[in-house]
């Protein structure tokens, strides 16, 4: 497992150089708290990766989702506020290993000229494997631009 967190880690740090500016680096709160990643693929469209760890039930997050924003919900007096959805797929690393999908929701702040993002988002996921049951994650956080 530390294997594959290292390589995880220098592929994350890859995107930062690959695309500068477009790749973000910082922190979830809530469940689960870790570490988060956004991949910006245009002004509407952007992957999100985390390495989270769930403190309720204490087994580690890997996830990973393509979501769409839409600007036109949320209109702040500066810098701008998209509405976003999605679909992703989530792993638990525990004893067990659990695999579902993901369908984020979320808004996201991005302050005018400034390489940060804040957002809240709420996540109901479809646990599929080993057996099949819904769970509704939720945080806030922040990345940073390079």
């Amino acid at each position: 497992m530390k294997k594959f967190i290292f390589v995880l880690l220098v592929v994350l740090l890859s995107f930062s150089i690959t695309y500068a500016g477009n790749f973000g680096v910082g922190v979830v709160i809530g469940e689960p708290t870790g570490l988060s990643f956004r991949l910006w693929q245009g002004k509407a469209q952007a992957f999100d990766f985390g390495l989270a760890w769930s403190l309720n039930a204490n087994v580690l997050h890997l996830f990973a989702d393509m979501v769409t924003h839409n600007y036109g919900i949320f209109k702040p007096s500066s810098g701008s506020m998209p509405f976003y959805y999605g679909v992703g797929v989530r792993i638990l690393a525990a004893d067990n290993t659990n695999f579902g999908i993901r369908i984020p929701l979320g808004v996201v702040y991005i302050p005018k000229g400034m390489n940060l993002d804040f957002f809240f988002e709420l996540v109901p996921t479809l646990e599929l494997v080993p057996q099949t049951s819904i769970d509704v994650d939720g945080a806030f956080g922040f990345r940073y631009y390079f």
